[in-house]
């Protein structure tokens, strides 16, 4: 099963310019679930620590988000396309400060999103986005398990359904338990690492819905605000619906993230950077083009 495709999430996945991979449903591709052996951490336990290991992730999105479209709006530019070049410089110089709790660094490659804004600003990519897309044609780069890649699909789904932020949470945490007690601890990390940046991006275009292209978000404050199930839901707000504009963002940004997970989940650390880089990214430019 392959993670859905809309007119959004393909010109996203134009403008990130990496190849979707085909996934494989071969039993060989497809991890086998992890027995509960004695002495082995509860399935709860695993998604809880899922869950604390990659919440760094939806608060760099957030953190990075506030950051950039405070500089643009420091920047007075008028054009949709400079205000992107702004933001992207912005996110740059984010990327570089930016330190994990314990003063890790993360990112070292600043040109991941180099060519977004050129991409998202040509008339012809969105025209061509609009017309469909069907990524079965090309060749995989690397398998990851059916299992896994359906995790991802429901996320992508459950911002489609959502009545709240709070109800995404909820079922997003849901889901990240099942993947951290069913599949490969690498795979297990890329459905996190999508569940907290679709979470994060809801509470962040939540709190600053309709504000993007009037000169700027509001200003997002972080706390430590957490659901019943454990996800971090980042600024303690009520349960607002979640707007048809704020799903095609938060669609966006998973389609970015998701996009670099299916190609390079293998990869671990580098792939969850990579995916959080561009989902902020993806992120900035839906809020602008968007309206």
């Amino acid at each position: 099963m392959r993670t859905r495709s809309n007119p959004v999430a393909l010109m996203i996945a134009m403008i990130v310019g990496l190849s979707l991979t085909s996934v494989s449903c071969s039993p060989e591709s497809t991890s086998p679930a992890r027995g509960a052996s004695e002495g082995e951490p509860s399935p709860a336990q695993n998604a809880i620590s899922l869950q604390d290991q990659y919440a760094w992730t939806g608060k760099y999105h957030n953190d990075a988000l506030a950051y950039a479209f405070t500089r643009i709006k420091e920047s007075k530019q008028l054009s949709k396309f400079d205000k992107c070049k702004t933001g992207l410089a912005a996110l740059k110089d984010f990327q570089k400060a930016f330190r994990k709790s314990g003063g890790n660094a993360v990112f070292a490659d600043l040109t991941l999103t180099d060519g977004m804004c050129e991409a998202a600003g040509s008339v012809s990519n969105r025209v061509a986005s609009a017309k469909g897309f069907d990524p079965s044609s090309l060749t995989p780069l690397a398998d990851i398990s059916a299992a896994a890649n359906d995790y991802m699909n429901q996320i992508s789904y459950q911002v489609d359904i959502a009545t709240s932020v709070e109800y995404l949470a909820s079922s997003v945490s849901r889901i990240v338990k099942q993947a951290g007690a069913t599949v490969a601890p690498l795979e297990a990390a890329a459905v996190a690492t999508t569940g907290s940046i679709a979470v994060s991006s809801a509470d962040y275009w939540t709190a600053t819905e309709g504000t993007a292209t009037d000169g700027g978000p509001a200003p997002y404050a972080r706390s430590q605000n957490v659901s019943s199930d454990g996800m971090e839901l980042g600024p303690t707000t009520p349960a607002f619906g979640i707007s048809p504009r704020s799903k095609r963002i938060i669609k966006a940004d998973v389609a970015a993230a998701v996009t670099v997970l299916l190609a390079k989940w293998w990869a671990g650390e580098a792939a969850v950077a990579e995916a959080c880089i561009k989902a902020a990214a993806a992120s900035l430019i839906a809020g602008i083009y968007f309206t």
